[in-house]
């Protein structure tokens, strides 16, 4: 049984890394993060990444669905989970003449699921909601005073505290809420550098911080057929505000001293700004047998072209994935340990936000995860690959081909048992 003591320290950890990653994310450059609030990341478990991001009607009792908290009514009413994913990536950018490689490494999310009674569940948690991180250089000649190079530059990311909570309203139906706090810092910086050391360089830079509440709303229906089970999900995020206060800042230093400020143009550290966020509607499909086997199809729909920043768009159109996936365990009973092993497998293709140089950027995933149990319970150990490509090296743009390898720990423990006196 996991007793109050571990669960306090296994909190305190998380809320360790929560902060250490919060403040110290780390993550591949992409001039795609260039616009909205950034790349959005994929804020479910890695379980349902695993299966091409496919969860809108999964549930399971050892998984923390985020993306339909209706899902979290599948947890046992007297078990704890808890739930995180940490990843190594590498990608490849490619141009019409150039390309460059990276890798980094980072926590996905980490998450906390419990029962609270028979027809209430709840989880909380952390994960990364947002990531800016691009560098744009290009070169010119301005006459005499020659050549000079300028640079587009953006780092930081939004983040995100949850609160979920899940209601069985009546047998194989639940609804469920999932409330969001989003808080983080993103930089953008402009620069214009002459080579000639005695000339005077001029900086912009507009830094954002971000605060707001975001929410999701979601119902499940599973359909018992025999041994198997139908299953239907959606999903609804309504569109939202999220407030920020920038810092506008115009300096100018001399050659190559980009340290020392020589004089600063304009400064004003409390503007307020409004992005609007856009609406987004999920639905799915499933079919399968619990502890055997599951396969489904998921469709979502993000009302971009809604995003505005102050009232203004940013070159986003609405976004368009389909998602297809499924597992299978052999035989979770067996003497055989390799036949209690879950294999997981999926493929995405998603017509994304961006539309640049009339060219839809468009992107796919296919991914694949094994899931070793442990000897005794139901905690499990993941391993999560995942190959995709975004984007097209036409009308100019880059390219990016990426490989990424997860370790997902589900941790299943009893949490609470009445002792029964004789």
């Amino acid at each position: 049984m996991l007793k109050i003591k571990d669960i306090r320290i296994a909190l305190y950890v998380c809320i360790g890394l929560m902060f250490a990653n919060g403040y110290s994310q780390n993550y591949l450059s992409s001039p795609y993060s260039r616009y909205g609030v950034g790349d959005m990341m994929a804020r479910t478990s890695m379980a349902n990444v695993a299966m091409g991001g496919v969860a809108y009607a999964f549930q399971s009792p050892t998984v923390i669905n985020f993306a339909n908290p209706a899902g979290y009514a599948a947890f046992d009413s007297l078990s704890c989970l808890v739930d995180a994913s940490f990843s190594f990536k590498t990608h490849t950018l490619r141009g019409a003449s150039s390309s460059q490689k990276g890798s980094t490494a980072f926590i996905d999310y980490i998450s906390v699921g419990l029962p609270i009674c028979k027809w209430w569940r709840t989880a909380l948690g952390y994960q990364p909601f947002s990531n800016m991180s691009y560098g744009i250089y290009t070169q010119d000649t301005l006459g005499e005073m020659g050549a000079y190079q300028t640079s587009f530059m953006g780092d930081g990311g939004i983040n995100e505290v949850y609160w979920g909570n899940s209601f069985t309203l009546f047998k194989h139906f639940s609804v469920g809420l999932n409330a969001s706090f989003l808080f983080g810092k993103y930089s953008k910086m402009r620069s214009v550098k002459f080579e000639d050391s005695y000339a005077v360089n001029t900086v912009i830079s507009r830094s954002n911080n971000v605060k707001g509440a975001y929410f999701t709303i979601g119902a499940q229906y599973l359909v018992p057929i025999k041994n198997s089970r139908l299953g239907f999900g959606v999903t609804y995020t309504p569109s939202v505000k999220l407030w920020s206060k920038e810092e506008y800042l115009i300096t100018t230093y001399l050659g190559n001293k980009e340290d020392e400020i020589l004089d600063t143009l304009y400064k004003e550290d409390m503007l307020k700004r409004v992005h609007r966020m856009p609406q987004i509607v999920g639905g799915g499909l499933s079919w399968g047998k619990p502890d055997k086997y599951f396969i489904g199809v998921d469709f979502t729909w993000s009302q971009w072209s809604k995003y505005t920043l102050d009232g203004e768009s940013d070159s986003l159109v609405d976004a368009y994935k389909i998602a297809i996936g499924g597992n299978v365990t052999p035989n979770y009973l067996s003497s055989k340990y390799i036949a209690r092993i879950n294999i997981s497998f999926g493929f995405s293709y998603e017509m994304s936000r961006l539309k640049l140089s009339d060219e839809q950027i468009n992107r796919y995933g296919i991914n694949f995860g094994l899931y070793f149990p442990m000897k005794k319970g139901k905690t499990t150990i993941g391993v999560v690959l995942e190959y995709g490509q975004i984007g097209t090296t036409r009308a100019n743009l880059l390219k990016e081909n990426y490989f990424s390898a997860s370790i997902n720990v589900r941790l299943h423990e009893k949490w609470y048992q009445r002792l029964k006196l004789e």
